[in-house]
């Protein structure tokens, strides 16, 4: 799956849960840190800190980069990520919406507005991100982009259109999990079925993808009490708290009525 963050790194109780943090600087923020003068020395910062999950920290240095260097789309996309991976959706979504305004890459900022909407709980909104992004998806993409799609459609009682995208086969890349979840969509699998492969899983991001995904399909369907107890589960696996799905999994949990 490769590297996404540094060896000593926050938590989601520090960042989600706001306890306080108790994580070292890492050589480079201390390098970082010693080296500050101007915006691009604060942004370097920035991404240092993200890189040990303090993604609090970084917002931080994200806005001192901006202070001094007003409309800098790097600092705008850094800062959105940041606000996305603590569940500060609406300020993730005005800073996604001021990249697509300074020229940011369209997929990548119109898919994680999509997913700012989901956070938020604007399934309507989010349904149309994702139907926008989708055009301008590859098979890894689209099938990521199906996933929630399906979900918000799951969630508002909508028709989930975009599952006559998918077919058995894409080309899906690193995006395995999203493509098993999409089977259960689909009908090509059981929850059962998928739940005894889940068994076996070793990688928390693959189980919190698609476990999520299992969740959502099982409230669905009114079989809230065995949903609710597998979210439990979902959430005690938080090596990648970071990822969309754990923090969708999450903010259900904690952020209801929000």
């Amino acid at each position: 799956m490769g590297v996404y963050f540094d060896d000593v790194h926050a938590s989601w109780h520090s960042q989600l849960a706001g306890a306080p943090h108790e994580t070292p600087d890492s050589a480079e923020v201390e390098a970082r840190r010693a080296a500050l003068k101007d915006g691009e020395d604060y942004l370097a910062l920035g991404e240092a800190l993200s890189r040990q999950l303090r993604y609090r920290e970084a917002i931080e240095a994200y806005d001192k980069a901006e202070s001094l260097m007003p409309g800098e789309l790097r600092v705008y996309r850094g800062r959105a990520g940041r606000y996305l991976s603590t569940l500060q959706p609406e300020n993730a979504k005005a800073d996604f919406i001021r990249c697509l305004e300074l020229g940011g890459e369209r997929l990548d900022c119109i898919y994680r507005i999509g997913l700012c909407d989901y956070y938020i709980g604007n399934y309507s909104d989010s349904i149309a991100s994702f139907e926008e992004a989708m055009p301008l998806c590859d098979d890894e993409m689209g099938v990521a982009v199906i996933y929630w799609h399906t979900l918000c459609s799951l969630r508002s009682n909508t028709s989930p259109g975009l599952l006559e995208k998918y077919r058995a086969g894409m080309e899906v890349g690193h995006h395995t999990a999203y493509d098993k979840a999409v089977m259960l969509f689909t009908g090509a699998i059981t929850a059962d079925e998928l739940l005894v492969q889940l068994e076996a899983e070793p990688d928390d991001m693959e189980y919190a993808i698609i476990l999520y995904g299992i969740c959502v399909h099982l409230h669905s369907v009114g079989l809230w009490r065995k949903a609710d107890a597998l979210m439990e589960a979902l959430l005690s696996r938080d090596a990648f708290w970071f990822c969309y799905s754990y923090l969708a999994a999450w903010n259900d949990r904690h952020n209801k009525g929000r």
